[in-house]
């Protein structure tokens, strides 16, 4: 089984300011029960009275289909959880889920958070949500749940309303006859990938950003920045609305070319086995003075990670993530020296660029990986974050 997740976003100053106020009443009690019930081992009491009852059994029956985050500075900031609806025609019936998701009215309907009747929030679709929906619909999934929080817009002090609708998928995976070797080191250097068959590689290639484009962006945004610290106003909103405008650019980015690798995936029945940095060394990377403050967004491979993973999930591609090394000779196993370019050289004679060695390794180890891959466990599951 897989899912996909559309998170609606709208600006705090679209929700009505009475209900808006009540909401985050409802959020804010409902994360202190959440956070006891967390500490108690999930022992706690359950509530008694409405909404917060409904939401505690929603909880229980979301945290069965997805893994949540834990505690973060002692909290456990889980959004509210509703049981859903689609309704694809005026005339259809109405079963009074907590979120209805009205295609032909090209609303969500936001209900039973209150506890109190006729205080529905209520957020019309614009047409790419519309689009994802049916797309998810044609592919066969279904809307199993819905969570709506308040919380602050990455990179931003702003805040907006959220509502995620999570469509699952039942799938059969196949068995792989090949890998799709995926190597991420730092986005701006690309994501390298090839399709491996024992000591063959079949396709290669690099998905890489327009970073002149961005750049460009980047500079502009800091100018901006620079500006709004000493004359404020116009220049703190247009530097606002470009982060916005960088962030979108970037999540473009990633949509497409998880897709491709997805896609090729498929077209070879291959697995996908994805190398990528250790969060440990990612942090150090970002904490130290070696890499400029401008640069550090390309370190944040995360993102690019986890919509490729859902994907595979999504059309039962076998995926993995697994260690593939990138600065040890595949051939006789020794640290390698690093040469200018990104190149990579071994006293042994073996030599290639350093995005590249995963690769070889993949090879090396390819009658080791593919036993990996069943078709009933091979789906490493990783806990979903809201802010």
């Amino acid at each position: 089984m897989g899912y996909r997740t559309l998170v609606i976003k709208r600006r705090v100053e679209e929700i009505p300011p009475e209900q808006l106020a009540k909401f985050l009443e409802v959020q804010e009690r409902f994360r202190q029960w959440t956070t006891e019930w967390y500490k108690s081992g999930f022992k706690s009491p359950m509530p008694e009275q409405n909404p917060l009852k409904y939401f505690a059994i929603e909880l229980k029956h979301a945290m069965k289909l997805l893994p949540t985050n834990g505690l973060k500075s002692g909290v456990w900031r889980v959004p509210l959880p509703f049981n859903t609806e689609l309704r694809f025609g005026k005339n259809a019936g109405d079963n009074s889920r907590g979120v209805l998701v009205d295609l032909s009215e090209k609303a969500v309907k936001v209900r039973k958070w209150s506890g109190q009747r006729n205080n529905t929030i209520t957020i019309k679709l614009k047409k790419t949500e519309i689009k994802w929906i049916e797309e998810r619909i044609r592919e066969g999934g279904q809307l199993k749940l819905a969570l709506a929080w308040v919380g602050k817009r990455r990179g931003s002090n702003m805040m907006s309303f959220n509502v995620a609708l999570i469509f699952y998928r039942e799938v059969t995976p196949y068995q792989p006859r090949r890998l799709l070797v995926v190597d991420i080191n730092s986005l701006h250097n690309g994501v390298v990938w090839a399709v491996v068959e024992e000591r063959r590689v079949l396709r290669r290639g690099i998905l890489r950003p327009d970073l002149a484009h961005i750049g460009r962006l980047e500079r502009e945004a800091a100018r901006l920045e620079s500006l709004c610290a000493t004359k404020g106003g116009a220049y703190c909103r247009r530097a606002v609305e470009l982060k916005s405008r960088l962030w979108r650019l970037w999540r473009q980015w990633t949509v497409e070319a998880a897709k491709k690798i997805a896609k090729l995936a498929i077209q070879y029945k291959a697995a996908v086995v994805v190398d990528k940095p250790m969060n440990e060394s990612i942090q150090e990377l970002k904490e130290s003075g070696t890499v400029a403050r401008r640069n550090k967004i390309y370190l944040n491979v995360g993102r690019f990670v986890k919509r490729l993973r859902e994907l595979a999930e999504w059309y039962g591609v076998p995926y993995r993530e697994e260690r593939l090394y990138s600065t040890i000779c595949p051939v006789c196993g020794a640290k390698m020296e690093e040469l200018p370019n990104r190149r990579v050289k071994c006293k042994c004679g073996f030599e290639a660029n350093r995005d590249e060695v995963p690769i070889h390794w993949a090879q090396k180890r390819y009658r080791e990986i593919i036993p990996l891959f069943s078709t009933t466990h091979y789906i490493q599951l990783f806990p979903i974050h809201f802010t």
